[in-house]
């Protein structure tokens, strides 16, 4: 390693800033820097002989970094790093160097242009294997998303072949509850009949031997839960097969957003169930010009986001209100742990994604703001680290 040698690495991509750290770092000694902002602050602190920036610093930054030599500049020894413009599109053409106080005297001793170089080759290197390694998790998203696709075009058909028999359930569980409350009544009229004792004593034994009278109110219970959990089935595929209708056309038609947000909460049920408080604000709404196919979609994106960002419990807040001008507004809060202030400037780029790998794609949110502004509306997020998320969509009434 080149002890008297440190290189300043500015990149607002951890991912790229880490492993451009970690090729340089064998040779070098590396302080990072994931924004311009802290440009000023490290260079305080080190002494760089070279800067990697990933975007051109700002006339401020620049004449710190000419005058970043202090005595050594009057000296006429050392006149400011250089700084390399690493960007991928700029590295391979140009080297932009910003070295305008005492170009004849050359570079720092320690960089000589072989040495620059060969750090450029090392950059582009790190570029190279980034942008590979982007490629595959964009593939195995992009073939997760294709099966997903695959099996939204048979969701229809898997409805219809689900609805079916949920519908002979449903039925028969309605008799069997008429038919127990026959047999219940037989049971009791049976008990009181006048009888000797010793039949008497073998009919309390028996219903003593059975738990009778638990078995009573169990078995009415057990159907009606049943037949709650039936139609509660029923529910959740009649919204699934009116999102896959909706989602089927092309045309806008006037919609009610209240019911969509209802629709999209009882389809996500199991996200926040027993662990999330759910609480809803639904103003009196006018129907709204839309594909309600999309706008169930950029629900169904947003609110997934919020429980993902809840890791225990947690509370989502909806409202929805009418805001002048023809439009109409639909917020979004979580308790959640928030998005980085550093992840904020990334949060629409696609594939890029703070969830774990096999649970997030990085698309939901470009594919929302996209559908938003199909719709001529508008989509603001804000966010605080360890406080949580709020996101308001607003559409237009009419088209």
């Amino acid at each position: 390693m080149h002890q008297a040698i440190t290189i300043l690495v500015i990149e607002s991509d951890p991912e790229l800033l880490d492993l451009i750290s970690k090729t340089l770092g064998q040779r070098y000694r590396i302080v990072k820097a994931k924004k311009q902002d802290e440009v000023l602050e490290t260079m305080s602190a080190n002494a760089v002989d070279l800067i990697l920036s990933d975007q051109p610093l700002t006339r401020m930054k620049q004449s710190f970094i000419l005058n970043y030599g202090g005595e050594q500049v009057a000296a006429g020894r050392y006149f400011g790093p250089p700084v390399l413009l690493t960007s991928y599109t700029e590295i391979h053409s140009f080297i932009r160097m910003i070295q305008e106080t005492n170009p004849e005297k050359g570079m720092h001793s320690g960089l000589a242009g072989r040495e620059i170089a060969s750090i450029v080759m090392d950059v582009l290197f790190a570029h190279l294997t980034h942008q590979l390694e982007k490629n595959e998790k964009n593939k195995a998203i992009l073939e997760k998303a294709g099966r997903m696709a695959a099996l939204g075009e048979l969701l229809p058909g898997i409805v219809h072949e689900i609805s079916n028999p949920l519908g002979f359930i449903s039925s028969n569980l309605d008799n069997l509850r008429k038919f127990i409350q026959k047999i219940l009544v037989f049971m009791d009229a049976l008990c009181t009949l006048p009888v000797n004792d010793m039949v008497k004593a073998i009919i309390l034994e028996q219903k003593k031997a059975i738990n009778y009278d638990y078995l009573k109110n169990r078995l009415l219970e057990i159907v009606e839960r049943s037949q709650v959990g039936a139609e509660r089935a029923k529910t959740i595929l009649d919204d699934v097969r009116r999102v896959a209708k909706s989602s089927m056309s092309e045309e806008f038609i006037k919609a009610d957003i209240n019911r969509a947000i209802e629709t999209t909460l009882n389809i996500m049920h199991n996200e926040f169930k027993n662990r999330i408080t759910i609480e809803k604000i639904l103003g009196s709404l006018p129907e709204v010009e839309c594909h309600i196919g999309q706008i169930n979609q950029v629900l169904m994106n947003i609110l997934i986001n919020a429980c993902h960002a809840i890791e225990k419990e947690g509370r989502i807040a909806i409202v929805t209100r009418v805001l002048p001008g023809g439009q109409i507004s639909i917020e979004i809060s979580d308790s959640g742990k928030g998005i980085a202030e550093e992840d904020m400037k990334r949060i629409f780029e696609p594939f890029f994604t703070t969830k774990p790998e096999n649970i997030g794609t990085g698309l939901g949110l470009p594919i929302s703001r996209d559908i938003i502004r199909k719709h001529q509306g508008e989509i603001e997020i804000v966010s605080q680290p360890g406080i949580g998320t709020h996101i308001t969509v607003i559409l237009p009434v009419t088209h």
